[in-house]
């Protein structure tokens, strides 16, 4: 029983993992092309207005993906330096109280975050230039929130040496 448990997590996570990676790697490309595309039409005497919002949009979706992902190996930032200077019970403490106050404050994010897409939503808010529901980029918090505790929980099971 416990080796399929252990299979589905496996399975679990490796899809996550696997997603999470295309979508950060496709919001980079896009926004290199999109920057790039912004760069020429400057260049050339014609710059386009959808492209500085898009970059925008791309960046905050990239900057909140990259907080989820930041706690896939624990790899956020920590006060690793001075929790190794304390005794071992000290450094146990630690790692919970790492643990528990990154969900609860991965859970904030969440719960707001659903907040303000519900109000992105209800307000109908469109961005001024490429016309989108601003919803899709607010929809990034929530995301962000729930790609971080699914990883927190992942480097309890993998990584348990990192936290």
């Amino acid at each position: 029983m416990e080796e399929n448990q252990s299979k589905s997590y496996n399975a679990f996570f490796t899809i996550l993992n696997k997603a999470s990676n295309f979508i950060a790697g496709f919001i980079a490309v896009a926004l290199l092309v999109v920057v790039v595309t912004q760069i020429i039409g400057r260049w050339i005497g014609s710059p386009s207005p959808w492209t500085e919002e898009m970059t925008r949009y791309l960046f905050i979706w990239m900057i909140f993906i990259g907080i989820g992902l930041g706690f896939r190996k624990a790899e956020s930032p920590r006060v690793t330096v001075f929790l190794n200077m304390m005794p071992p019970s000290i450094q146990k403490i630690g790692k919970w109280v790492y643990t528990i106050g990154s969900i609860s404050f991965l859970l904030f994010i969440v719960i707001y975050g659903i907040n303000l897409v519900y109000q992105q939503i209800a307000l109908n808010e469109t961005s001024s230039v490429l016309l989108i529901p601003v919803w899709l980029v607010g929809i990034s918090v929530p995301v962000s929130g729930v790609l971080g505790i699914l990883n927190i929980i992942q480097s309890l099971i993998y990584h348990k040496n990192l936290i």
